[in-house]
């Protein structure tokens, strides 16, 4: 098994893609801390679910976007396990609006949970990391960070905070026995996704896709298995798109617009 006897943090784990990787993570070995902010009985569950596989599991409740919360969490997990090898910033909201309609208290909400979460729960372990001598980063960020998402600025601009702020600590962290790395989802079915299609919109994104679907949780969660193990030891600073080529087919979108 990839992780056997590593210690992983999953924030934003009580279901979607943080659900995904926390039980991926825990088939190839780790136990698990399952972080959540208002779904125990969902986080429960992971955690149920995780021993059955056979792994230690726990539940914390914390808001990222609140840096005492988060290093309140950081205790608690080097205190409960002894050490954190991996630690995987998930949790993230999407609030959609035209900028000119985007009320200030919206975007900062957006980016308190997706930018200075991640840059909190990285300050908190990542000092704990160097201490024990290394550790694993993996940010989920977007192709959203890449191009902007209509409707979706706030979010936008925070993932590509997240894809940026990756590569700085994977500079500055590397000597330290710290690697850093992005994986930036394309369209994955979560309840995040589904609340912004309808079913026949979901449909015609899959047509328009060159893999020919969409992904799912479990297609980001074997990514973060590779990158958190240590067959991905010459890997840091890296951006890694899982989005079935949607990404690289501007053109091919383009003439299918062309056709209709």
């Amino acid at each position: 098994m990839k992780l056997e006897g590593k210690v992983a943090v999953v924030t934003g784990a009580s279901r979607g893609i943080g659900r995904a990787i926390a039980l991926e993570f825990a088939k190839e070995g780790a136990n698990i801390v399952v972080n959540y902010r208002t779904r125990s009985e969902e986080a429960e569950e992971v955690v149920r679910r995780i021993e059955e596989i056979g792994r230690k599991a726990l539940a914390v409740r914390a808001d990222v976007s609140d840096p005492e919360q988060v290093e309140e969490m950081a205790s608690l997990a080097f205190e409960e396990f002894g050490r954190v090898d991996v630690l995987v910033n998930n949790a993230g909201i999407i609030i959609k609006a035209p900028l000119e309609e985007l009320a200030p208290e919206d975007w900062d909400r957006v980016i308190s949970v997706n930018l200075n979460g991640v840059f909190y729960a990285m300050r908190s372990f990542g000092v704990r990391m160097m201490r024990q001598g290394g550790g694993s980063i993996i940010n989920v960020a977007s192709v959203a960070g890449h191009t902007p998402l209509e409707g979706g600025g706030a979010y936008s601009a925070s993932k590509a905070g997240v894809i940026i702020l990756t590569r700085q600590a994977a500079v500055e962290w590397g000597p330290k026995g710290i690697r850093v790395n992005a994986i930036c989802p394309g369209p994955v079915l979560t309840d995040m996704l589904r609340s912004e299609y309808t079913e026949e919109e979901l449909r015609r994104r899959e047509r328009l896709t060159p893999a020919g679907r969409l992904g799912r949780p479990e297609d980001v969660a074997k990514l973060a298995v590779f990158l958190a193990s240590d067959e991905a030891s010459y890997i840091t600073g890296a951006v890694y798109d899982v989005d079935g080529g949607l990404s690289a087919s501007t053109y091919r979108l383009l003439h299918e617009l062309l056709r209709q």
